[in-house]
């Protein structure tokens, strides 16, 4: 009887330890299962979110160069028409009326601009480059600033006027923009011309040999 009891008593043993160690097996099983869909998851969640910010990284440059296009349009307008700035606000312009109507519509125009396409920059830094250029130009055309030497005023302009266009090329081009430049002073006593520190042929225009 004993010999029956042990071996009943074997049988059992072996019996639950199978029916145990297979249940931990399934246990381990559905967990490590339910890690790696978990990691995988958070791996495709990860590269969703990755993919989502690519794109809209390059939905902001595409707007970017697009707005860019457009402010240089602007600026070439006014650029064909600074001769006449000084002209602006006078009564009898040095040049033509035709002339300084034209230019105070370049220059409207460009103010419109800081409202419109400028909002598309995203980099902050060209946004307020091309503020300070508006200020400039509606300081020396409408409120007289650096009128006593008026070609001097004109060249100012001119160079970060031009300064601001190549800021604009590099924001097309997706690179980063050239260094911070002061903006002149219009009302300064001195007869020199401004120009960008890093002074160089892409600064240039050789149509006026500035």
């Amino acid at each position: 009887m004993t010999d029956w009891t042990d071996l009943i008593s074997q049988a059992l043993s072996a019996l639950l330890g199978t029916v145990v160690g297979g249940a931990i097996t399934v246990f381990v099983a559905r967990w490590q299962t339910a890690k790696t869909i978990n990691a995988q998851t958070q791996l495709a969640a990860g590269q969703h979110a990755a993919s989502v910010q690519l794109a809209r990284a390059e939905r902001e440059r595409d707007n970017s160069a697009a707005a860019a296009r457009l402010l240089l349009e602007r600026l070439a307008d006014l650029y064909a028409w600074l001769p006449s700035l000084p002209d602006v606000a006078l009564e009898n312009p040095r040049l033509s009326g035709h002339a300084r109507v034209r230019c105070a519509d370049a220059m409207e125009s460009v103010r419109r601009g800081m409202f419109t396409e400028l909002f598309s920059i995203t980099d902050t830094e060209m946004r307020e480059r091309y503020r300070v250029l508006v200020r400039l130009v509606y300081d020396a055309g409408w409120r007289g600033a650096g009128g006593q030497r008026p070609e001097r005023l004109i060249r100012d302009v001119r160079s970060y006027l031009r300064y601001v266009q190549v800021s604009l090329g590099f924001v097309i081009d997706g690179e980063p923009l050239p260094i911070h430049e002061e903006p002149p002073i219009l009302d300064r006593d001195s007869p020199a011309v401004w120009s960008p520190s890093s002074s160089s042929v892409i600064w240039s225009d050789p149509a006026d040999g500035s």
